[in-house]
């Protein structure tokens, strides 16, 4: 398999990916702080020892949110190819739970967004 993983700098204001990009990589904060926004609006800012982006490599689906770098920033990157290999060999039922509770996230995460004070769902 693989010794070693890659590493990503990254400047700040710069995206690591795009609301509604393909993953085929998660990451984890090394050093520095990264914020994820939903369009413009930030509603979560990340920091060292922090993983990232890991919802796309178990389901598949888009990014449900962008990824900005607001300090210099060095990322240790997982690639799908990583996940995929270990997680052969799990048990099926463990694959199956950690899809439902991936769409559950993704789910209540978009409940959230519809209940912000000025969408026409909140009025």
């Amino acid at each position: 398999m693989m010794n070693f993983l890659d590493r990503r700098v990254v400047h700040p204001g710069s995206f690591v990916f795009k609301e509604g990009d393909s993953g085929d990589q998660a990451f984890i904060i090394q050093t520095g702080a990264v914020e994820l926004l939903r369009g413009e609006t930030v509603i979560a800012e990340l920091s060292a020892n922090t993983i990232f982006g890991e919802m796309a490599l178990i389901d598949g689906a888009p990014r449900m949110a962008s990824a900005r770098a607001r300090t210099e920033t060095t990322l240790i990157v997982i690639p799908r190819a990583m996940v995929d290999a270990k997680l052969k060999g799990v048990d099926p039922f463990v694959i199956k739970l950690l899809g439902i509770l991936v769409q559950n996230v993704r789910s209540m995460a978009g409940k959230l967004g519809e209940s912000k004070p000025d969408s026409p769902a909140a009025n």
